[in-house]
């Protein structure tokens, strides 16, 4: 699953162009993913290997490597640097401090920090910490970088613009910063490469991804990628990878890009845009590396999906496998996560192919999930070979319980997706509208039944058959 797209569109902006298009487009015959590839909204990172995909810069005999896997398991203090960056037409207006207690506060920032998110999400495993620089004036005019292509924009995904687009901003960000005397610690290195692990480029200007298109290509989109040329920044340290954000930044956006940078996620929504005529929401807002930055006007974003923790080890993952010709049945308790456990539930049928399995959870409304769109069990079906570019058979599909399958168009996530969740529904067969089964394959022969999500513990509980085929 290694696919590439920019932050996702607001859920605001996507409601203004959705009621743009039963104005305009509908009444032209244009299918609504039709309107949205005609309003500019194809991925301007598509198929381009660094932007906002899992890759992670490597130093190597002094040439760049990129990884594209999410194969470093981060635990323990990740050192973040970040850059604030101005402009002669476009000034720095907030505080220093602003940025140390979003990122860096301890239990102190209102809604949380990010911080106090991972440390969260990973079960006290993170610790971000990191310092704040700047506001360093760079040596161009905003419009210089934006080029009027939201600073990545434009013939292929704007890369061609150079030097007018976002990557050198950040490498004059660098430089300047390297000019002012800025240090660039050893421990920023967190997976050994050679390569500052987590580097933040706060820009004065607002973010592209949550203004209408007719607005939004004066300002940058909210992006993680490479410098075209690695800059060293210390003895056998390099700055290599990046990502950037807009001086009003929310904690959703930053630690959605710092997934990409340092945890080294795909995004996990329709990496393609329209490009394909297919669009629709991933993982929506039950997951960071979707909508779900979204969450709480970004100020709560969801927690990551349970794939994504079982990555680094930050959940408890109970693998259940089942052998041809052995029928048998398994009873299963699910504790709501919360600051001291975490499971996740693996289910392996024989039918499916390798890197293939069911990936049980339950999510409820509590600490950063408290804006989820509904509580219940989750389960996703999840092809390790899969992508995400449309929802016929990708890398991670949520089965959504009331079979109405909005994620695979224009929804976000609804209190129907979970089990029971609002349509009270207690068991998922191998065949039907929704199933245990992927496409084109021999059924799973797995069978959940006697779902339960316990109002007063949060606990859910379920029996698997499989019956033996």
């Amino acid at each position: 699953m290694h696919q590439l797209a920019c932050v996702p569109p607001s859920p605001k902006v996507m409601s203004m162009l959705y009621m743009d298009y039963l104005r305009d487009g509908q009444a032209n015959g244009l299918t609504f993913s039709q309107y949205l590839q005609m309003m500019g909204y194809a991925n301007p990172a598509h198929d381009l290997t660094g932007m906002d995909d899992a890759a992670t810069g490597q130093m190597i005999a002094g040439q760049l490597e990129l990884i594209a896997i999410p194969d470093h398991p981060i635990t323990g203090q990740l050192h973040v640097k970040v850059l604030l960056v101005d402009f002669p037409d476009k000034p720095g207006l907030l505080p220093r401090q602003r940025y140390e207690d979003l990122l860096f506060s301890q239990g102190q920032h209102l809604t949380g920090s990010m911080y106090d998110y991972f440390r969260e999400v990973s079960l006290a495993q993170v610790e971000i910490t990191g310092s704040v620089h700047g506001w360093f004036r760079m040596p161009q005019p905003y419009s210089f970088y934006t080029n009027h292509e939201s600073g990545i924009f434009g013939e292929n995904n704007g890369m061609t613009s150079y030097p007018r687009n976002a990557q050198r901003l950040a490498e004059d960000a660098v430089r300047t910063a390297l000019n002012f005397g800025v240090p660039f610690e050893p421990e920023l290195d967190k997976m050994q490469r050679g390569v500052v692990t987590a580097l933040f480029i706060v820009h004065a200007g607002r973010g592209a991804e949550t203004l209408h298109p007719q607005l939004r290509l004066d300002e940058i989109w909210s992006h993680k990628f490479e410098l075209k040329t690695p800059i060293q920044v210390g003895p056998a340290l390099f700055a290599v990878t990046y990502l950037t954000v807009p001086q009003e930044c929310d904690l959703g956006v930053c630690a959605h890009e710092l997934g990409h940078l340092a945890f080294q996620w795909q995004d996990f929504y329709d990496p393609n845009g329209s490009d394909d005529g297919v669009k629709w929401s991933g993982s929506g807002e039950w997951d960071l590396m979707a909508s779900g930055s979204y969450n709480g006007g970004s100020a709560s974003p969801a927690h990551p999906a349970g794939l994504h923790k079982s990555q680094h080890g930050w959940v408890a993952t109970e693998i259940v496998q089942f052998s041809q010709g052995v029928a048998e049945q398994v009873e299963l308790e699910i504790d709501p996560y919360s600051t001291t456990q975490g499971k996740v539930v693996k289910l392996i049928s024989p039918h499916y192919l390798p890197g293939q399995y069911l990936l049980l959870e339950n999510r409820t409304r509590v600490g950063f999930d408290r804006y989820l769109p509904g509580e219940g069990l989750l389960v996703w079906r999840v092809d390790e070979s899969g992508e995400m570019f449309a929802p016929g058979n990708p890398g991670m599909l949520l089965v959504q319980a009331d079979s109405l399958h909005h994620l695979e168009s224009n929804g976000f996530g609804d209190a129907g997706d979970p089990f029971p969740g609002s349509t009270r529904r207690t068991q998922l067969k191998s065949t039907g509208r929704i199933s245990t089964s992927f496409p084109g394959q021999t059924g799973s022969g797995l069978n959940l039944a006697m779902i339960r999500h316990s109002q007063v513990t949060g606990k859910i509980t379920l029996r698997v058959d499989y019956d033996g085929s």
